[in-house]
């Protein structure tokens, strides 16, 4: 942008050294869907409500978005506890206010902090006595070794999958292989950071199933091209489609894994988000089952949330990525890399610690831990139900198909727009699931994300929505809102 300055003295142009032809090309392509042009209209409409303008609903329903608490969900009151003594950091006055096994917790944490001072810098890599509680975590979990110093604590989930793609990239020749649909943080960072995607297409006709065959075509596909694939995404629980892979799944994925000789990228986030009769299998625990020379060799990073799962404290930012087979040159870059950045934040921090090592029936009182229990289940129970009603409401809609919600926050269903609707959309420079999500929030003040930013198979349409409503009959009403609008819209569109 070229602005013009004028004055008696002087006239002179000012040219601004960020625009469009110098801010980087990467950056200007890179798109982050959840938090695109749906979020900008909401933003727009929510403050015109506030200024007085009416709309034919009171407010405006965030489903777009994995963001528990926001949507009411409470946070779980041992933990906040034990945060905010860290916080107050004066035991004397925390007794009188919380638990005395909080306290007792907090204690423990700030005793290992530099001068009880967690409002100071820890290491790069994170508090030590936190990433030993990973480090066992994992361990329990996996029948796994791990080591210490290949356990990082990060800023969320994100941060760890912004240093991986990092250290994975140097330009366009390197491929990163990732699942479609998918979480649209891989294919924003792979813009950004100048790599090629290299998608492989989940099955929607088997539950969003892998492919072998299709990971053996994707890969082929990209290496015809000249492209150098570094590394495999692999989301499971899955987001934005809810599925829960298998072992199996995961065994064929690391026999491929080490048969291109690519370093695997494990999304876990999810890993307690599961509603059906199966069990999470982390690529970790796969690995080891699987023995020589896979475990041996195939280089891994996984990452796991405190945004997820059952905390889903978003806000607090808290994360830990666990890496394995990775050589010491390459964890020395990592650790350089998060050096540049400092440490995550202390409160995420000490929120993965509490993740990791939950209070049990012999650390803390009876009352304590019922009530932990209670809350757990209770968050459980409600993102259980809302993922059945999310399956049952929308395969009654004319015109929608949604595979069952296994997992994780969401469904990704597939709505089969008339064609002169499409046609419209098109005319109006607008994908048709994309028009159709901006129709929603306009009428129903629902949000919810258009398929097209998760990428899909070419032909279809679909849209995301979370379970994350803390409420059954504002989920049941929200459901309902999205039914008339679709018939009718089907109905007109006929």
């Amino acid at each position: 942008m070229i602005g013009r300055i004028c004055s008696k003295r002087f006239c002179r142009t000012y040219n601004h050294s960020l625009n469009k032809d110098t801010i980087p090309l990467p950056i200007i392509r890179s798109e982050y869907a959840v938090r695109g042009a749906i979020a900008e209209k909401a933003m727009k409409m929510q403050r015109q409500m506030e200024d007085g303008v009416k709309f034919p609903f009171d407010k405006i329903t965030q489903l777009n978005i994995g963001n528990p608490q926001n949507l009411g969900q409470k946070p779980i009151s041992f933990n906040r506890e034990v945060l905010a003594s860290c916080l107050i950091d004066d035991t004397e006055r925390s007794r009188k206010i919380f638990s005395s096994d909080a306290v007792d917790r907090a204690e423990y944490y700030l005793s290992n902090l530099t001068n009880r001072a967690a409002g100071a810098y820890s290491d790069s890599t994170g508090i030590r006595l936190i990433m030993r509680e990973v480090k066992s975590f994992i361990e329990k979990r996996d029948g796994v070794e791990v080591n210490e110093d290949q356990v990082y604590l990060t800023n969320g989930a994100s941060e760890g999958i912004t240093l991986m793609l990092k250290l994975l990239i140097n330009d366009l020749n390197d491929g990163i292989m990732i699942p479609i649909p998918q979480y649209p943080i891989y294919s924003a960072l792979i813009t950004r950071f100048n790599g090629t995607q290299v998608p492989y297409y989940l099955d929607e006709s088997k539950g969003w199933g892998m492919s072998f065959e299709e990971l053996e075509r994707s890969y082929a596909e990209a290496t015809d091209k000249g492209i150098n694939v570094r590394s495999m995404v692999v989301i499971n629980p899955g987001n934005p489609t809810g599925q829960v892979l298998t072992q199996e799944d995961l065994n064929r994925v690391i026999q491929f894994a080490h048969d291109k000789q690519i370093f695997l990228l494990a999304d876990e986030v999810y890993q307690r988000n599961i509603y059906v009769d199966k069990e999470f299998c982390s690529v970790r625990k796969a690995l080891k089952e699987l023995g020589s020379p896979y475990d041996d060799d195939v280089e891994l990073a996984s990452f796991h949330s405190l945004s997820k799962g059952l905390h889903g404290e978003c806000g607090l930012r808290g994360g830990f990525m666990e890496l394995h087979n990775i050589n010491d040159f390459a964890n020395a870059m990592m650790y350089k890399s998060k050096a540049v950045a400092l440490c995550s934040n202390i409160i995420g921090q000490i929120g993965v610690g509490l993740m990791v090592n939950p209070p049990t029936k012999d650390t803390v009182s009876k009352e304590v831990f019922d009530l932990y229990q209670t809350q757990e289940q209770e968050i459980f129970n409600g993102l259980k139900y809302r993922a059945n009603l999310i399956t049952e409401k929308l395969n009654s809609i004319e015109g929608i198909t949604c595979n069952e919600v296994e997992g994780a926050m969401y469904a990704f269903p597939q709505i089969r727009l008339p064609q002169s609707y499409c046609d419209l959309a098109h005319q109006e420079g607008l994908s048709p699931d994309l028009k159709y999500c901006l129709e929603i929030l306009s009428k129903t003040g629902i949000m919810i994300v258009p398929g097209s930013g998760f990428g899909q198979e070419e032909g279809t349409y679909h849209f995301r929505i979370t379970n994350l409503v803390n409420s059954k009959s504002e989920m049941t009403k929200a459901l309902d809102k999205i039914g008339d609008f679709t018939s009718e819209l089907m109905s007109v569109h006929k």
